[in-house]
This record gives structure tokens, sequence and C-alpha cells, in this order.
């Protein structure tokens, strides 16, 4: 237990030796039907992304952070803009226990969690679970994240016939997460899925570095369906949209 609480004590010392933050501007049109990320008409928005990363042998702790500025409002809302963070640390089962858990291709293994929320609609979701980085040729890092899910959502009043209130879910989430780069072209390939007893999300960027000067411009692809809307308005919502994006790392 001593050791537990020392390594939650320590997230942001010497046992986390490596951290890279990134500052990232994405615009595309969402003209799809999901009221998580589409547009009232279906044209553009903006998203300006803070994320960090720290990493180290007593595990990793991830956050980013979404600042949405939509050209005209969100869908079923009558904002124009909106937040939206979330928060990942997991913590090494090799460093508490003090033994090797590397496994053929599972080079460790971590208790995960998250905490994700959101401004517009009072989002707010709750994860705890195991989580493994593996080693797979061909990619720089993979990691296999499994949850148990609570989320809670609560829109305090009806808005262009977006009728849902309060409520409130339990289900699963596997988050596959991965990223490889192509020799030294300054290509990279990174991106992660989400798929939980309701939906399927995925995120994906190609970015080229130009030279060495941290600014890498490229495109990402996200992609979100859900199996059945909660809002009586949407029988499917699904987005897919292609963004154009410019990102600087230090």
């Amino acid at each position: 237990m001593k050791k537990v609480l020392s390594a939650l004590l320590c997230l942001n010392v010497s046992l986390f030796a490596f951290s890279t933050s990134s500052i990232s501007v994405l615009n595309g049109d969402f003209d799809g039907n999901s009221a998580i990320y589409d547009t009232s008409d279906g044209g553009g928005k903006t998203t300006i992304t803070l994320e960090h990363l720290t990493k180290g042998e007593a595990g990793d702790i991830f956050f980013f952070v979404d600042y949405v500025i939509a050209d005209q409002t969100m869908l079923f809302s009558t904002n124009k803009t909106a937040m939206y963070g979330e928060f990942m640390p997991r913590l090494s089962l090799s460093y508490l226990t003090g033994e090797d858990l590397s496994y053929s291709i599972v080079s460790d293994v971590f208790i995960a969690g998250q905490l994700n929320a959101g401004s517009g609609a009072d989002f707010r979701a709750e994860l705890i679970g195991l989580g493994l980085n593996l080693t797979i040729p061909g990619f720089d890092f993979v990691q296999l994240n499994t949850y148990y899910k609570h989320v809670n959502l609560t829109i305090p009043d009806s808005t262009n016939g977006f009728a849902l209130t309060d409520f409130s879910r339990d289900t699963y989430q596997i988050s596959p997460v991965y990223g490889t780069h192509f020799g030294d072209t300054g290509i990279t390939f990174k991106g992660w899925m989400d798929l939980t007893g309701y939906s399927f999300s995925t995120q994906n960027q190609l970015l080229y570095e130009i030279g060495e000067s941290k600014v890498q411009v490229g495109v990402e692809y996200l992609y979100y369906y859900e199996k059945k809307s909660d809002n009586g308005v949407n029988t499917h919502p699904k987005t897919s949209v292609l963004q154009i994006m410019a990102k600087y790392n230090w």
C-alpha cells in the first residue's frame, strides 16, 4: 500500500522522466446528425486542442482539452462554442509489484483510469480498468485499454427539439491507441478507437513535419456511430469528417 501511495503522490517527479506537449488547430465541415460533434447548418467547426503526455517507470499520464468554435451553432444547441477534456492516468503494475509482467507482445500491464468532462451539456464520465502496452512490429507504440465506464449527461432544457434532460449509463469501453512513423520522411500516423456498448468512434491523424520546426501539417479523419440515440430525435447518430490540421509540438 505504501508503494501505491508513493507512486500516486509522485506523478510529476523523476518517476516520470519523459514529457511532451502540443497544441493543434483543426477545421472541417460537420454535416452529420450527431449532437456530440455536428453543427446546426452542417458547416464549419474549428477545434483548438491542447495535449500533454508524461511517462516513466511508474506509468503515464495523458490529458487533452478541446475548445470548439462552430461557424453557426452546434447541432441541437444555441451555443457556438464548447469545451471538452479527458484526463487519463495509468499506473504500472510492474512498478507496483516489482515483478516483470511482460509476456510475449505485452511489455507492461497498468491500472488505467479516465475522467471525461464537457460543457454545453453537463457531461461527465468516470472509467476504471486495465491497460496493456504492446510491442507490435511496424508501430512505435500500441496500447490496449479496457474500462468499466459510468456516464452522466444532463441538458437543462429542450433546445431545437433536443428533448434529453437527464441520462445515466453504465457500460464498457475498449480503447486501442497506436502510432508509427515512416522512416525519415517526417510523416507520422497515429490514432485511437473507442468501442462501447452503444457506440464506436475513432480519430486518426496523418501528419508531415516541416523540417525540424516541430510544426506538423496534415489531416485528421473522425468517425462516430451510435447504435441508438438517447434523445429521441436521431435513430443512429453518425459523424464522418476529414479535417485539415496544423500542430506544434514541444
